[in-house]
């Protein structure tokens, strides 16, 4: 039935074409009036494109300038090897089959679109729930009516617990606790109407456990009206255990380094820069503030060179790092009259040089005089 009613159309189009060709239209015209382009048209015209129903509704209008389905009856009579012109516009039957045909179109694009839709909705829900984050989404009223696969088994609760809960409710009924940082991003975003990054904030999850969770709040807005809220949620939980691991580690190893009396102590990593230093290093030399914080560490040893005796042997064997296995031991004395001890090891991992540790003591009591 489409494709009757497609031919109907195109024989009408070309016969009415042909006489407004005859009164100087052109092609070029009928673009202009549609607002699309001529090559276009001619297109409709030669039948390698189909127009939509309302563009053939114009066309006819144009070329024809009466009731669409009067410009359709010419076709069909056209079809029928009848003469076009002895259309019988009263006849109820024609008009009749006209209506249903037409209303078919309709019918045929309702359906084409309801079926994209579905398609469309059903492809951004298995992408949302094969995404490796979570996505929670709220109505109006901040009730929790959608919650991917991922957030669930992270929070391990079930889909029945999260759904028709409310975000900004501090009740029991919520299977989180803690939210009150959570919220305070919700309800900003809500009233700004602006999307509201969280980096990082603390919630508890039934089991007890304490998890570490980023993402966003962005408002679902309709015409500036407020219609819920998507919270789109990653889990940062190891990578914070880990950097709070870190931070500790690395206050242990600067205690116990800075436990050392007597004992100056560096780390040079690969490019000859301190990473790590003691107390007690800046108290042997008194190093400037200054030029300790540019962990540079010929910088330190320039500094150095001034309180010590023999500065060219100085300056020679500081700049000499000991390679694969080996270590070396450098003794100087300083104008002072104090006598310093440097020993330096190689950092190996896997045969490979990583840096250097530089241990400093001061053998002033170990010198004979």
């Amino acid at each position: 039935m489409a494709g009757d009613l497609e031919e109907i159309f195109l024989l009408a189009l070309n016969y009415f074409y042909k006489k407004y060709k005859e009164k100087g239209g052109t092609q070029k015209k009928i673009a202009l009036k549609l607002g699309v382009t001529q090559s276009y048209v001619s297109a409709v015209l030669n039948s390698t494109k189909k127009a939509s129903t309302e563009l053939q509704e114009r066309l006819a209008d144009i070329l024809y300038g009466g009731p669409y389905e009067e410009f359709l009856a010419v076709g069909r009579r056209l079809q029928n090897s009848l003469d076009p012109e002895l259309t019988l516009k009263s006849e109820r039957e024609e008009e009749v089959e006209a209506l249903i045909k037409r209303l078919s179109h309709y019918i045929r694009d309702y359906q084409r679109i309801e079926k994209e839709l579905v398609d469309m909705k059903n492809f951004y829900k298995v992408l949302v729930e094969k995404m490796e984050s979570g996505v929670l989404v709220t109505d109006p009223n901040d009730n929790i009516f959608f919650v991917n696969t991922w957030l669930l088994k992270r929070i391990d609760v079930s889909k029945e617990s999260l759904i028709g809960t409310n975000v900004l409710d501090e009740n029991k009924k919520f299977p989180l606790s803690n939210l009150k940082e959570f919220q305070v991003y919700y309800t900003t975003a809500k009233e700004t109407f602006e999307p509201r990054e969280f980096t990082q904030i603390r919630l508890n999850i039934p089991s007890g456990r304490e998890v570490y969770r980023c993402g966003w709040c962005i408002p679902i807005l309709d015409h500036q009206k407020y219609m819920g809220m998507i919270v789109t949620i990653g889990d940062i939980t190891e990578e914070v255990l880990l950097k709070k691991k870190l931070i500790e580690e690395t206050w242990l190893m600067k205690l116990a380094m800075d436990s050392f009396e007597q004992t100056g102590w560096i780390i040079l990593n690969r490019a000859k820069r301190i990473i790590k230093r003691n107390a007690e290093y800046q108290t042997i030399f008194k190093i400037p503030e200054e030029v300790l914080q540019e962990n540079d560490y010929k910088k330190n040893i320039e500094w150095i060179r001034h309180l010590v005796r023999d500065q060219d042997n100085f300056m020679l064997l500081s700049l000499e790092f000991p390679r694969h296995g080996k270590k070396s031991i450098h003794e100087f004395d300083l104008v002072d009259g104090r006598r310093i001890s440097r020993v330096t090891t190689p950092l190996l991992k896997d045969n490979e040089i990583l840096g250097w540790n530089i241990m400093i003591y001061d053998i002033t009591p170990d010198k004979e005089f």
